[in-house]
């Protein structure tokens, strides 16, 4: 008789990793639009937490992430994707000392993303900037182990299919703007970041991150997680899931992952009641219950470990 299949492995197959990343951090756009401008020119970032997507639509750019970094070069169609925030500045190339533009953030949590158009001068250097704001829920290794600057080049491998098409359109909406220009924009920027995370789950540097999600061997029990996040999954039962042994599935896991198992389940459990608190009007012991505890005060001592501030309080914040 053939072994049945579990309630869990119903669940996974409807569970897509990645998206449940993008959904736990609710990414929303604060300032989408186009920046022109003239050589010899340098526009310094304001520190921020706000994840960043640059088109480069003519001439070149030359970012600087960080005081003493190297600076990064950006031709014709190249996209760049900063999912931790930036800092630093661009300029033109001959690195000028003074500053010609202070990109400033607009407040955030506007229902609609402002628009962003600046122009001097007879452009050398064109691109096109969407700023995203993200939730504040923990952020798990997956996404925690991005690098600082994704960088697709326009003439490489990466930038192909839909990648290509998606940053053309928005070098073209951003050049000739219509109604809900910015609303167009913020989808595409969108867009281009999934179409960037699908590159780095094709990581071969070995560092750990979503390379995992295409390692076989790792890959059903981050599923699991994901689809399930209150059962009461053990390290067991995680590795019989991939079809290893305990010990060599917390080896593999921890390396590809970042973490240990137990810790990334705690993590995304935490993320996950996050995105509950602020999204629903569930109660703490709904959402304890939920995420895998059985006790409302153990739920708000862990809960309180990882975001500094009780349940109750976090809901209130976020309605």
């Amino acid at each position: 008789m053939p072994p049945q299949e579990s309630v869990h492995d119903r669940a996974a197959e409807n569970v897509d990793v990645l998206a449940s990343l993008l959904d736990v951090y609710r990414l929303t756009t604060v300032v989408a639009g186009r920046i022109d401008l003239a050589p010899p020119w340098r526009v310094d970032c304001e520190p921020t937490t706000l994840l960043v997507v640059l088109v480069q639509a003519t001439g070149e750019t030359y970012l600087v992430p960080a005081l003493g970094a190297e600076p990064i070069v950006t031709r014709p169609g190249d996209v760049v994707i900063r999912p931790h925030g930036a800092g630093g500045y661009l300029h033109d190339g001959s690195d000028p000392p003074n500053t010609a533009w202070t990109l400033t953030l607009p407040p955030t949590g506007t229902a609609t993303p402002q628009p962003l158009r600046l122009t001097q001068g007879h452009p050398g250097s064109s691109f096109v900037c969407c700023l995203m704001q993200m939730s504040d829920a923990p952020r798990v290794p997956l996404w925690d182990s991005l690098p600082t600057v994704i960088h697709v080049a326009g003439d490489g491998a990466g930038r192909t299919g839909p990648l290509r098409h998606v940053a053309d359109t928005m070098i073209e909406e951003s050049a000739s703007p219509g109604p809900a220009s910015t609303r167009l924009m913020s989808r595409l920027a969108e867009i281009l970041l999934i179409l960037a995370l699908r590159l780095e789950t094709r990581d071969s540097s070995g560092r750990p991150g979503l390379r995992a999600l295409a390692d076989p061997l790792i890959a059903p029990a981050i599923t699991l997680i994901h689809a399930d996040p209150g059962h009461s999954w053990s390290v067991g039962s995680l590795a019989s899931a991939c079809g290893l042994s305990r010990s060599a599935f917390a080896a593999r896991f921890a390396e590809a992952v970042g973490e240990a198992p137990h810790s990334y389940l705690v993590r995304w459990r935490m993320a996950t009641a996050a995105k509950l608190l602020a999204t629903t009007d569930m109660t703490v012991a709904r959402v304890a219950a939920a995420v895998g505890y059985i006790s409302e005060a153990a739920f708000r001592r862990a809960f309180a470990g990882h975001l500094g501030t009780t349940p109750r309080e976090y809901h209130k914040r976020h309605r």
